[in-house]
Formats: structure tokens, sequence, C-alpha cells
């Protein structure tokens, strides 16, 4: 399909990124249109598992990338009072795949992605605000009354994606029942190993740190909670995650407060069931804006990924676009629905709350094999 006309991206975060340097490694023609003033600031960080990096491989950015942090070796995991449950080796993801498992800064992978792309075809400060339909393409409205038609748009603009709802009707997302604080800080020299993650499981509430590299890390907090819609960052949220975590292992509040209250998102932890389709005609859906899931599996960037190369695969394959989209929404569905499955199902029993619950999955980490843990998040 190398006759494709010009495609437009809605939302340049990782997939929208991941789907230009597809479609400029196929000799296609595209334009990215994102709301935010500046693209690739902001965010904390992320896991970038085997099938990531493969997927990223193809497009020619795994060796960059795999400058950008330390792979991860060991696992630990604890209850919240610091009383040992698992050590779990990380080492046999990459004997088995010959790929590391990383956890980066968004922003450092936002640079990786942006490197090869043309800056003069991404426009930012434009938020869509109407979509419709057309015979041959699709045509769409930007805030600031502008209007652009194009034969392929391709929506990666999120969790919240508003031409997912405007082809849908509604919104699909389910609260799965808490929330999330996270950050990333930069700790004084060895006060956490390199190459290591750790976890501590309270009651209905959790505290990660994932080592990424030069004393950097990412860490997460999580709480049973009521829905909200407090935005994402506020100087209140690092008070907030303090208190919380106050009587935790001082860990926990060591990186909290290393963090800067910029740095510090909060937000509530959405997925979907299984959307009825992915297209509508000229739009088609990639990454959280068609498959948004819990990061219990860490592998939401990942298959944002994987969704670019798919769909450019897809487009590839000939100049029917109605087969294109209908192949690519096949292999997405069968590909991220048990993903999101199982991710909101470790998710539910990492949250547990009751005393019994929680003692019983305390239990279970302590008894369970360690490669039957790694196989839980085998892709």
């Amino acid at each position: 399909m190398s006759g494709f006309p010009e495609v437009i991206i809605i939302g340049g975060g990782i997939g929208g990124l991941a789907v230009a340097n597809a479609l400029t490694q196929a000799g296609m023609s595209w334009e990215i249109y994102e709301r935010s003033p500046r693209i690739g600031l902001g965010g904390t960080g992320l896991t970038l598992w085997p099938n990531a990096l493969r997927a990223l491989g193809r497009l020619g950015l795994d060796q960059g990338v795999q400058t950008l942090a330390d792979p991860l070796e060991l696992g630990e995991i604890y209850d919240w009072r610091q009383r040992p449950l698992k050590t779990i080796p990380l080492t046999p993801v990459r004997e088995r795949s010959g790929l590391p498992l990383l956890c980066l800064r968004r922003v450092d992978l936002y640079a990786e992605l942006l490197r090869p792309l043309d800056p003069a075809r991404i426009h930012t400060g434009s938020r869509c605000i109407g979509y419709r339909r057309e015979a041959e393409g699709a045509s769409l409205t930007f805030e600031d009354g502008t209007m652009r038609s194009a034969p392929l748009v391709v929506a990666a603009d999120g969790v919240r994606s508003f031409l997912r709802d405007a082809m849908i009707g509604a919104s699909p997302l389910r609260y799965v029942g808490w929330m999330t604080w996270r950050g990333v800080a930069k700790l004084s020299p060895g006060s956490f190993p390199k190459g290591r993650y750790r976890e501590f499981f309270g009651r209905g509430s959790r505290f990660g740190v994932f080592w990424i590299r030069d004393d950097y890390v990412y860490w997460y907090g999580t709480l049973n909670s009521a829905v909200h819609d407090k935005p994402a960052i506020h100087p209140a949220h690092k008070a907030e995650a303090l208190a919380h975590f106050a009587d935790w292992p001082p860990l926990a509040h060591a990186v909290i407060g290393a963090t800067d209250p910029e740095d510090l998102v909060r937000t509530g932890v959405y997925d979907t069931l299984p959307l009825p389709r992915w297209t509508d005609g000229a739009l088609t859906l990639l990454g959280d804006a068609a498959h948004p899931m819990t990061p219990d599996l860490g592998q939401g960037a990942c298959q944002a990924i994987e969704d670019a190369l798919a769909l450019v695969q897809c487009l590839k394959a000939g100049p029917d676009l109605t087969k294109a989209l209908e192949t690519y929404q096949a292999i997405g569905l069968a590909r991220t629905t048990p993903l999101v499955a199982r991710s909101r199902k470790i998710g539910k029993m990492r949250q547990w709350q009751t005393p019994v619950t929680a003692t019983l999955r305390n239990t279970i980490m302590r008894l369970m094999p360690q490669g039957a843990i790694l196989k839980l998040f085998e892709t």
C-alpha cells in the first residue's frame, strides 16, 4: 500500500508516536495532532517487557531504548510491615526471550520515539472535539475551529478517548475500585539496589519501587477508594501520599519525599470490557483508546507499541482499507482481551482488603513457586 494517502493520528503518546514510526518505515504519510502544548513532557515511569522490545526492534529502536534503563534482575515481595513473602529472580525473562525486562522514564521513551520523526508533522495544542464519518474517510473538527479530513484516522488519544466515545456513543470505562499515586524520584547513591524491584502488600493498598538507572526509581502506591475526579497533578497529592504511607517501610517515605510534586500523578484505575468494535469506517482505535487495562501486568505501553506494528502491517498487506482494519481489529481483540481480563484479576487479588483475604493473598504469595508467578506475566 505504498500509495496509501495520509493518515491522521490523534494523540501524541506512546501509541501515536509508535504508529508514526511504523508508517514512516512503511513509506506512508502521516500527521499527529496532540491536545497538549508539548509532546514528551510529564508522565512517570513504565515497564517494557520483551514483547515490546521485540516490536521496537522491528522499528530499529530497540538498541536505543535499551540504553535508557538497566535490566531488572530481582523482585522482592514483602507485606506492609516489611516481612518477606517472596523473592523472584527476573533473569529468566531474558534467558527465555533474549531480551531484558526494563523500567524506564516515560519522558525518555518519548524522546527515543520522537527522534526519527519529522517534527513538522506534529501539531501540538490541537484538541479534537468533533468527528463525522464520511463516504470515503472521516472529518475532524478541532477546538480552534480547524477542520481536517482524511481517508484514515487513528485514535491514539488515551484512556479517556474522545474519538472512541464518539464512535461507540458512550464511555465504556469501568472504574476498578482503586487509585494510584505514581512518580519518578532520584535517590541518594546506593540507597536502592541496582536492578531491583520491591513491592509491599497491605490491606487494600500496595507500594512498589522499580530501579531505572543512575539512582532513578519509578514508584507507585495504590489505595482502594471510591471514584474521584481530582486533577492528576496537584500539590496536595504528595502530602496525601506521605500521610497514607507514613507507617509503611521507610523506603516508601523516602521515594515519595524525593519526588517533585509536579512529577507526582494521582489517578483512578480503569479498564473496559472488550469493545464491540475498534473501527468505524475510516476511524480505528489504538492503545489505551482501544483496550485500557490495569497496570498489574505492566503491558499498557507494550500493547500500544504492538498495536502500532499490527496496524501498519495490515495496511501494507493490500489496498482494501476495510479489510485491513477488520484484520487489525481481529488481531487486536484476540491479543488484548485475555490480557485485560488477567490484569484486572491479578490487580483485584493484590488489592484484597479484609484481614482474611489479605492474609490469604500473602500466604498464596509465600507458597506459590517462583516460576508460576513469572508465568502470570508471560505474554
